[in-house]
């Protein structure tokens, strides 16, 4: 719950998703690459992707509760069973009232019991509705969307502490725009036939949750410095007069006179207009659908049925919910996941496999150092800085040096959904007490158990929890070839995030600074052009191009993250050499299969739009053939040709890492 109020502004994450699960002793058996299931029928120089990964996409077909599946995905499966483990013994065995144990164990069961959950329905929640009714004034509406914002029920507009964009040592408030209901803006705007139905299926899912909770049917009917200006309280009291921020800010019981960054200028003036000329009944009908929407999938298998029928049916394409279990799992998970991923740290993270994944970070910090000095289009100006933030970037690995403390998050065993809104609202409060106070530098914004990594520009930081350094990524007994080909790469990306067309606006300090000159700027821009015009040309579904612009980010960082892990990995060679071939395939062919078996993964066609408009990473094929395609390095160790598919020419290769 913590790391999402923060994640919204300062992670950039390696790609987007949660811990969600065949069992434990298959995954300790991985202990090098699969080279089974490459299906040799595909020519590496035409199809690579296939070529590595289309005996695993026929032995992995795509489930029923999933729109995508694929060895990420897989992974984050593995990693949930053994998560679920930890949390079915906590929940089988009695604990003393306010022990951790107690909390996740008592947690777990509530919502596992569905008969009780559908039995209680929204009688939990009645307080709440009848707040709603009683609403009469403006001044009611202002209380209930500080009260909603403490239970962490969207509302209007975002409130949350995080650091000072320009001084990155500091947390301050900061506001942000609210209101969609979907991922999107385009959802609500374009006018092709795809977006056209789920927009009118939007409707007619809010219609019928509302008739649901018993309202009738005729009621029911990305740059970050745009987002950095910082006002003083009383700036923002005179630019938007119409809501008593006083009063917010006592409703929210923080005791704060520093300064507000409003993230978006324009949303706040409509915001200012809306709280007078709204009607009260439209604001009422508002709170309602909010409550609804935030707790669909604690209140009873009706709620949850219709809020999958919609976002998980309509948007994604996904045939059934995922397995109860999953799902209460994933709950719990957001609740108490520090204290869970302790648990799983001592049990499945051994201490030789973070002394390896020490060396091999340290390893590409050596390799980008080398590939910025072969830089020829950064100024020698530019580089001694870049040197001096690589230099400085922090590095965290497996789980924290501290855990959070949830004394004071109380479980009890009344209601699944009032044990979600607590925790919510324990979350909310942990984040408002940093507010006005020094950024806690060893703080995570993953927790322990996550199956992904990320780059924090505001703290110059990388992080790798110990979920994802698990196989197909990180082999503990493996190869250089498999690992620096895998996780190795997946530092380089995350390390790259730190000098792309995002994370170069920060600098060592995190501070949003402009520390490239205006030559070096251009000259990169110029560079990551090449990937945008490579990526548009790429059709995903029949006429629907990829969009090379809203994945710069992340094409930047896998291209640069797979370059830099392959000099880290020549550099690991020359110290300790390995026996070259091995099942058949040489070093230079492993590291790049590793890199291929990552994103092996079947998907939806909905899901392919639907992450092609919302998604900044690309699609799996489109990760491996992407960078893959502009590395001379595959070329050689694949025999690549001019005129086959995944020749390019080398003046027309993106070259930026």
């Amino acid at each position: 719950m913590k790391s999402s109020i923060i994640l919204k502004f300062a992670v950039i994450a390696f790609i987007i998703m949660g811990i969600t699960t065949s069992c434990q002793q298959k995954v300790d058996e991985k202990k090098t690459l699969d080279v089974s299931l490459i299906d040799k029928s595909f020519d590496p120089a035409q199809d690579f992707y296939h070529y590595a990964n289309n005996g695993w996409l026929e032995k992995y077909p795509l489930p029923d509760d999933e729109s995508r599946y694929g060895s990420f995905d897989q992974l984050a499966k593995e990693t949930s069973k053994k998560v679920h483990r930890l949390v079915e013994e906590l929940a089988s065995t009695d604990h003393e009232q306010g022990t951790i144990e107690q909390k996740i164990g008592d947690f777990y069961t509530l919502g596992m019991d569905t008969e009780r959950i559908d039995e209680q329905g929204l009688t939990p929640l009645q307080p709440e509705f009848d707040r709603i009714t009683s609403i009469n004034t403006k001044e009611d509406v202002q209380n209930q969307i500080a009260h909603f914002h403490m239970h962490g029920i969207g509302s209007l507009f975002g409130f949350f502490g995080s650091p000072n964009p320009k001084n990155s040592d500091m947390t301050i408030a900061h506001i942000s725009q609210g209101g969609l209901g979907m991922s999107d803006r385009d959802y609500y705007t374009s006018n092709d036939a795809r977006t056209k139905e789920i927009r009118n299926a939007y409707v007619q899912h809010i219609e019928k949750m509302l008739t649901l909770s018993g309202i009738s049917e005729d009621e029911a009917e990305r740059d970050p410095n745009a987002t950095y200006n910082k006002k003083s309280q009383e700036e923002v009291k005179n630019l938007y007069p119409n809501f008593d921020w006083d009063n917010y800010m006592a409703n929210m019981g923080l005791e704060y006179d520093g300064n507000i960054n409003v993230r978006q200028l324009k949303f706040f003036e409509e915001m200012n207009t809306m709280i007078t000329e709204v009607s009260i009944n439209d604001w009422k009908t508002y709170f309602h659908w909010n409550l609804l929407n935030a707790s669909a999938n604690y209140i009873g298998s009706e709620f949850e049925e219709q809020h999958f029928d919609f976002f998980g049916k309509t948007m994604q394409g996904s045939e059934k919910m995922r397995e109860r279990w999953r799902r209460v799992l994933g709950v719990t998970n957001r609740a108490l996941g520090d204290a869970i991923g302790q648990k799983f740290s001592e049990k499945y993270f051994p201490p030789e496999a973070k002394e390896r994944m020490i060396n091999l970070v340290e390893n590409l910090r050596e390799a980008l150092g080398q590939r910025i000095d072969n830089l020829e289009w950064m100024s020698d100006e530019t580089k001694e800085k870049a040197h001096e933030k690589l230099a400085t970037m922090r590095v965290k690995i497996g789980y924290p040096d501290k855990w959070e403390d949830y004394s004071n998050l109380q479980v009890g065993n009344e209601s699944y959904v009032l044990n979600v809104l607590a925790a919510n609202k324990f979350s909310r409060k942990d984040n408002l007490n940093k507010i006005g106070k020094p950024v806690d530098k060893d703080e995570w914004f993953m927790n322990p158990q996550t199956v992904n990594a990320y780059y924090a520009p505001s703290m110059n930081e990388v992080c790798f929890p110990a979920g994802i350094l698990q196989p197909p990524f990180f082999y503990l007994d493996g190869d250089d070839a498999i690992n620096y080909g895998a996780i190795g790469a997946v530092i380089g990306h995350e390390m790259t995030h730190g000098f792309d067309d995002q994370g170069r606006l920060y600098d060592k300090e995190g501070n949003l600074t402009n520390w490239w000159t205006q030559e070096d700027s251009k000259l990169f821009d110029d560079r990551a052009q090449v990937l945008v015009n490579q990526f548009n040309k790429i059709y995903v579904l029949d006429t629907l191009p990829a969009d090379g612009k809203l994945s710069l980010g992340e094409n930047i960082a896998d291209l640069g993250g797979l370059n830099i892990a392959y000099t880290a990995f020549k550099n690991a060679q020359e110290e300790d050499p390995q026996e070259e071939i091995i099942d058949g395939y040489t070093a230079d062919q492993r590291f790049f299969l590793s890199w291929a078996r990552v994103w092996a993964q079947n998907i939806r066609d909905k899901e392919i739009i639907r992450r092609t408009k919302e998604d900044v990473h690309s699609l799996g094929i489109n990760r491996v053939h992407g960078p893959i395609a502009n590395m001379p390095e595959f070329h050689e160790a694949f025999n690549v040709e001019p005129g086959d598919e995944l020749y390019i020419p080398e003046e027309e290769r993106a070259s930026i890492w």
